[in-house]
């Protein structure tokens, strides 16, 4: 079997928090993340000689890491945990009680007993209205106590290793003195400021390569125009003010390199394109800026050669000959690599590895490693795999963060003689196979499409705003004398602010995030002296909003209200919408209420609702209310524990392993082609503990009794 070659390509990346003009950091991840994740990860290579990598540090994320070096840094969760515990408001005693335990409660929180304590005191999930009472439960040492345990549970394992301070406060676990704070704040510094260090010489080791990404993370095919996402999505709904800044996507670019070399040393050979998100005018951009490779998702190079990504029941490519090898895309005589990642593999370590054992895990992996290169033996001469992903946010779901998922793969990966882990550049200088693409489909890592972006009302709310303030930015300062204004321009082009717009994503720090994306287009007009106009003061955040379905339904179905999924063909054909819970402000959440499906026949509108059954089993007061607008407002309550069913009209739920309705349409009053607004709530005793969809409702259509007919015929 030829040798096969394996890139990880570590994605490291967060959104700009800090406020340009009033100097404040409003989010702290760069910090949280800084001790936990952007360290020990490239450190940990020193154990294993051999296994070259590759990091991809986004500017925004370097910028910050260098303000953290500061003494005075404005950052208002690091001031509020500062404080002296006696001396703290209760607006920051809120603060803390409902942002300082945004950690993994199993992984994270509850290795310091104490900390659990506190959380179980708190409440696991409370009524944010009675959150000002639930204050009144704690005393300053609680305050203090938690102070502290938020940070020591953001700090990776290896630092307890290395700081006999940590050890001292890890074992006193409770009754921290306010001269114990300063422990955490020296370690934390000492921390941050070895980072990029580390990262600058492992590279000049050649340990790893170190790439980059546009500066403030924008999607550079939506800046360059956003109507290139038709390509995707033709029947995507455009904003009403088009964008279409190439200068600014060039100026991204730029911008970044100069950093980098600022930093490092030296120009990066490779860039990460922000959420992978590639077309033809934006590879002729970083063509046209000397950059010599890319990495992007699999399904790119399928549709830019019009050809099926067809894999088996184990995720296998049944073309493989396709994927595992890098291509050469040129323009205007000059060429560009881009790498297409495995999907599966880089999406088992993201989001599926941490729920196995880190051995098996590992093993696993490496198998399907080797599974690959036979695969394509013969075929491709040294094949090239690329796992790319996220570098930070997977490895609180692991158990001691990653580190005995990683020492099992790099020791197995080790052992195998055929495998061999490579920066991308060292590969790319002896590739015998490559690949050739004219067409870059238009698309990103996501859906190869750029709906996370654009398309919902308020991803488009937020476009029109920024192509707004960009044009006002022109006209009043077409000379850039203003750096401040265009770097507020810049700053809310970042791919992270419309992350959280639409259905997709929703988090516990939506509204900040709303926020900084409007208080960056106020910046603009502030620091040329001119006052924000009013809209820039109202939320882009819909909550009374529709939300789209993933999909709609296709058929009648009639099946039997026994709270089980008696049959596949049951609920085959309905419309289905996906569980979102409210996470921390980078991640996806867990949701006790996993999805919502929905169908009905000529008569009976159908809902089946998933949820989590550990959480049933282990939770008493658990109901869940249906709500609807049919015009007039129904609701009807599910009571889990005595099976009891409440409501303003009659309705059959039954649950056992799902939670399955039948509603008359005549009861509610509807005909076809009227509508009907529908959601879920799930709550203990009268604290919402999920919802679905997690803002807004969904809008069902009655169907006609023409409604199969119609749908043939579509």
């Amino acid at each position: 079997m030829n040798t096969i070659y394996l890139s990880f390509v570590w994605h490291m990346h967060q959104p700009y928090y800090k406020n340009l003009y009033t100097g404040e950091y409003l989010l702290p991840w760069v910090l949280l993340h800084g001790t936990k994740d952007y360290f020990d990860m490239p450190y940990i290579l020193k154990e294993f000689s051999g296994i070259k990598q590759n990091y991809n540090l986004a500017p925004s994320l370097l910028i910050q890491l260098q303000d953290y070096d500061e003494p005075n840094i404005k950052d208002r969760c690091l001031d509020i945990s500062k404080k002296p515990a006696n001396d703290l408001t209760d607006s920051e005693k809120i603060y803390l009680l409902m942002n300082f335990f945004n950690a993994h409660w199993d992984n994270m929180i509850k290795p310091f007993p104490r900390y659990f304590e506190l959380l179980k005191r708190r409440g696991f999930y409370y009524p944010k209205e009675d959150i000002n009472k639930i204050k009144d439960y704690f005393n300053d040492d609680d305050f203090r106590d938690l102070q502290i345990l938020f940070f020591l549970s953001w700090m990776d394992p290896l630092y307890y290793e290395m700081y006999d301070g940590l050890v001292y406060l890890k074992k006193k676990g409770r009754g921290f003195s306010e001269a114990d704070k300063k422990i955490v704040v020296d370690v934390q510094r000492n921390i941050l400021k070895a980072i990029i260090p580390l990262y600058k010489k492992l590279s000049e080791e050649n340990t790893i390569e170190l790439s980059t990404s546009p500066f403030y993370h924008p999607i550079i095919p939506l800046l360059i125009d956003n109507r290139v996402a038709k390509e995707a999505m033709p029947d995507v709904q455009l904003p009403e003010r088009i964008f279409n800044r190439p200068e600014d996507a060039s100026a991204q670019i730029k911008k970044a390199k100069e950093l980098f070399n600022q930093i490092f040393g030296s120009n990066p050979r490779g860039m990460w394109p922000p959420e992978g998100s590639v077309s033809d005018d934006a590879l002729a951009l970083y063509i046209e800026n000397d950059v010599e490779w890319l990495a992007t998702d699999e399904e790119i190079i399928y549709r830019s050669l019009n050809l099926e990504c067809r894999k088996d029941g184990g995720g296998f490519h049944l073309n493989p000959d396709v994927l595992y090898k890098p291509y050469l895309y040129e323009k205007n005589g000059k060429c560009i690599y881009v790498l297409f990642r495995d999907k599966t593999l880089s999406d088992l370590i993201s989001f599926h590895y941490s729920k196995t054992h880190p051995k098996d895990a590992a093993m696993d992996l490496i198998g399907r490693i080797k599974h690959i290169g036979r695969s394509v033996e013969g075929r491709i001469h040294n094949p090239l795999i690329t796992i790319a992903m996220d570098g930070e946010n997977a490895w609180e779901g692991y158990s001691n963060d990653g580190r005995d998922f990683f020492r099992y793969l790099y020791e197995g990966l080790l052992r195998e003689n055929g495998i061999v882990c490579s920066t991308v550049s060292e590969y790319l200088q002896d590739a015998k196979d490559v690949g050739r693409f004219h067409h870059c489909f238009a698309g990103s890592w996501i859906a190869n499409n750029f709906s996370i972006w654009i398309g919902h009302p308020e991803d488009n709310m937020s476009w029109s705003l920024l192509s707004e303030t960009r044009d006002f930015l022109e006209e009043t300062d077409p000379k850039k004398a203003n750096q401040n204004a265009w770097e507020s321009i810049y700053i809310a082009e970042g791919s992270d602010w419309n992350w959280w717009y639409g259905d997709e994503h929703v988090s516990e720090n939506d509204e900040i995030f709303d926020f900084l994306f409007r208080e960056n287009l106020s910046n603009v007009y502030r620091f040329l002296g001119k006052t924000p106009p009013e809209k820039l003061n109202i939320p882009v955040i819909l909550e009374g909003r529709e939300v789209k379905p993933l999909r709609e339904p296709m058929n009648f179905i009639r099946p039997d209200i026994d709270g089980k999924v008696t049959d596949y063909f049951e609920w085959l054909g309905t419309g289905y919408i996906e569980g979102k819970g409210h996470g921390l402000a980078m991640h996806d959440a867990i949701s006790p209420i996993k999805g919502l499906y929905y169908g009905f026949n000529e008569h009976l509108l159908f809902l089946r609702v998933d949820i989590d059954k550990s959480f049933v089993q282990n939770i008493d007061n658990l109901s869940v209310e249906i709500g609807l607008i049919a015009p007039q407002s129904f609701e009807a309550t599910y009571v889990f524990k005595d099976k009891s069913i409440k409501g303003t009209f009659p309705v059959k739920m039954v649950f056992s392993e799902v939670l399955e309705a039948a509603i008359p349409f005549e009861l509610l009053g509807v005909r076809g082609k009227d509508k009907i607004e529908v959601w879920v709530t799930l709550k203990i005793k009268e604290m919402m503990v999920g919802r679905i969809p997690a803002r807004g409702y969904l809008v069902i259509d009655v169907p006609s009794e023409t409604f199969e007919m119609e749908m043939w015929y579509i």
